[in-house]
């Protein structure tokens, strides 16, 4: 039986509510094996693996304690987990893979050591927990009841639709305050073309470089015909798109028809 399974299938039953929690569980040391430690730190029991987040007291212990040990060497090595604790969180699963349906449960680490003279042979590749079927219905069934006690607040008659954003999550969540790891994966900036300069040296660098790059592509050939074309090209068009000719008889459609006013060629 998986450690992890059961205590977190323990927490989504209990809603967060930690206290409800086996004491026979929750006092328990957990040793694991740590799958890797960036861009995030996985543990896993050999059955599966979740995400640690650790305190700030807990990573300066760490750091006090062993000095000649950073975080990341840590990788398929065993911790000790002496003093631990679980949340309920709600996260955005699109963007949290260890999360299901909006949910996260969360192992937040306040005390740990290394094991560095032990080792763990996992019986089975761990997986993800959060994509187990069990696990995942556990929270299904606890969304269900949420989105039932939404619609029992609904006045009758009112056609409103009970949306993820309005379910009434009735279910203690943690507010713990974790560190981000430097092994923790960066935001990359997005893709809105070329970087915007608003002022100092960088904005005449970017001036000059703006104009080397007109004046390189005026001397391509052909560049100076384009010129003469943007420049006598008329812009009054008619709601047809083309240019009317003040003056000049309408002429024949190819169908033989007149137009209703001249048109160029």
């Amino acid at each position: 039986m998986s450690a992890f399974k059961t205590l977190f299938t323990d927490m989504v039953n209990a809603a967060g509510d930690a206290t409800k929690l086996s004491k026979e569980h929750s006092k328990q040391m957990l040793k694991v094996f740590v799958k890797e430690t960036a861009p995030f730190f996985l543990v896993s029991d050999s059955y599966f693996y979740v995400p640690a987040y650790f305190t700030k007291a807990a990573m300066d212990e760490f750091t006090k304690k062993f000095p000649n040990i950073k975080i990341n060497d840590l990788a398929e090595k065993v911790i000790l987990i002496s003093n631990w604790s679980l949340e309920l969180k709600r996260v955005d699963s699109n963007a949290v893979f260890t999360s299901y349906a909006g949910l996260e449960v969360r192992l937040i680490v306040h005390s740990f050591k290394p094991q560095l003279s032990e080792s763990i042979h996992p019986i089975r590749w761990p997986t993800n927990l959060y994509r187990d079927d069990e696990f995942k219905t556990t929270i299904q069934a606890m969304r269900h009841s949420a989105v039932v006690a939404s619609l029992a607040k609904v006045p009758t008659g009112d056609t409103r639709i009970v949306t993820g954003k309005s379910i009434d999550w009735n279910f203690k969540e943690g507010n713990t305050a974790v560190v981000a790891l430097g092994g923790v994966r960066k935001v990359a900036p997005t893709a809105t073309g070329a970087a915007k300069v608003k002022g100092g040296v960088a904005a005449k660098r970017a001036s000059k470089a703006s104009s080397k790059e007109v004046k390189k592509a005026s001397s391509k050939p052909g560049s100076k015909t384009v010129e003469k074309v943007l420049k006598f090209t008329p812009k009054k068009t008619t709601s047809a798109g083309k240019k009317s000719i003040p003056g000049k008889k309408a002429s024949s459609s190819p169908g033989g028809k007149k137009s209703a006013a001249g048109t160029t060629d």
